[in-house]
């Protein structure tokens, strides 16, 4: 019997189940009193929040990670966003690959489903590479941390706080054990290019990454140049384009309240354009006192986060094109729908819009809870929801004085974000088998 039903349970049901497992895990684990500095014990709430925000690399805290938890508990923090962002399913492969030298069919679906269902690549050499870039990334991004971080800290402090702010960066966790996050090196140009360098390769996916060393090393091989697939076209100019529009917006729309050097006012801007996009979380002023605009710039970042099969968050820039693609088609009453040459599959366009439609919905809905059970001002719980959904973790400033519907709301947008709106809705909606007819068809008014 027991056979049976796990039979019935499809891969995106057992990942989304696993996230849950590890998350429970690392809440008892957040709740002992070794993971607190004054070694009282968590309660459950607070703990599955952090643990909750930790696995869906979101960042959204309700107590100070650097002044609350001990050293156990700050690696406690570590490890669930080294998970989550890496993906438990590829660790799940590493110790597989440790016992036994293949994989079974089962192991490779529930990896694939975990991957986001990627284009066709050997599954194992992309596994293997992403631990390998996972490890490069994150190791240069503590070693330029760290010649930062020495002129204010000992060796051993310096060399820990590097890593941690760079495994948080690479995995768009956001977490920091400053805090002020990193306001206080906001004007550093090593801090800002090496957060900029970790979180855009975080968030632009594994299968670009993938991609562009292949194209590398085609190039310094020079054997025939390999042409940059339709994904990594698609991910680098919308990254790229909405990355320098909201700069533009944001330096604009905040003038000097910052500061009047325009150099630092350029840093500032670029700093929570990358932040919002890449769903990292990091901020290098005060986010609570940006402009109505300046905060719905950063909204609108923040839904449409990252790319497919990376760390960040949000509906994910290619649904974000498909969608765009081809409502314009329909307005200029074009059948088919091309980018850079390539005609689009309307299958895409179903998943984009589903996709699109969930998120929708479900942050509308957690808002409205929001706006009944907390007294803040709309804009900052819309805020603060988009920022739960798209697992970015910048916030206005609310989450600490969230009321407990307020904190369970929040867990449930970090968790739909992290698992995925498009795998939450095929997990809870049953599959119907296709019938071998059909209804005959109407017109109705749609404008």
């Amino acid at each position: 019997m027991i056979k049976n039903a796990v039979k019935k349970i499809t891969p995106i049901q057992f990942i989304s189940f696993g996230f849950v497992v590890i998350i429970l895990v690392g809440t008892f684990l957040l709740m002992l009193p070794v993971s607190s500095e004054d070694h009282t014990s968590q309660n459950f709430l607070d703990a599955l929040f952090t643990a909750t925000s930790a696995v869906s690399t979101t960042g959204l805290i309700v107590v100070d990670t650097g002044t609350y938890y001990s050293l156990f508990g700050e690696i406690v923090i570590l490890i669930l966003f080294q998970i989550g962002g890496l993906g438990y399913m590829v660790l799940f492969v590493l110790m597989t690959l440790a016992l036994r030298s293949k994989l079974s069919i089962t192991s490779k679906k529930y990896l694939r489903e975990s991957l986001s269902r990627l284009p066709n690549v050997d599954i194992l050499k992309f596994v293997k590479l992403t631990i390998i870039f996972t490890i490069i990334f994150e190791a240069i991004g503590t070693t330029l941390y760290s010649l930062v971080l020495s002129n204010y800290f000992d060796t051993a402090d310096a060399v820990y706080f590097s890593l941690f702010h760079s495994i948080s960066a690479f995995c768009t966790a956001g977490f920091s054990l400053f805090p002020d996050s990193l306001s206080a090196y906001g004007t550093n140009w090593l801090i800002n290019i090496n957060t900029y360098f970790l979180v855009i390769g975080g968030s632009i996916g594994f299968f670009v990454i993938y991609d562009l060393s292949h194209y590398f090393k085609n190039f310094i091989k020079r054997d025939p140049i390999k042409r940059f697939s339709l994904q990594t076209k698609i991910v680098l100019s919308t990254s790229f384009s909405l990355l320098t529009i909201a700069s533009i917006l944001l330096f604009v729309l905040e003038k000097n309240k910052f500061t009047e050097s325009i150099t630092e006012k350029i840093f500032y801007s670029i700093f929570q354009a990358v932040t919002a996009s890449t769903t990292v979380g990091f901020n290098t002023v005060d986010i609570g006192s940006l402009t109505t605009a300046s905060l719905f710039v950063i909204i609108v970042l923040m839904f449409i986060g990252g790319s497919p099969g990376s760390t960040a968050g949000g509906i994910k820039t290619t649904n974000f094109v498909i969608f765009s693609k081809f409502a314009v088609a329909a307005l200029r009453e074009r059948k088919y729908v091309a980018v850079f040459k390539r005609t689009i599959n309307s299958n895409l366009f179903q998943k984009a819009a589903a996709q699109i439609f969930v998120a929708v919905l479900s942050i509308t809905f957690f808002t409205f809870l929001l706006t009944v059970s907390e007294q803040a001002d709309f804009i900052n719980i819309l805020f603060e929801s988009v920022s739960a959904f798209g697992t970015i973790g910048l916030s206005t400033g609310i989450t600490s004085d969230l009321s407990s519907i307020g904190k369970i709301s929040i867990i449930a947008l970090m968790l739909i974000g992290r698992i995925g709106p498009l795998v939450i809705g095929l997990s809870l909606i049953p599959k119907v088998k296709n019938n071998n007819y059909s209804y005959p068809e109407e017109e109705i008014l749609v404008s």
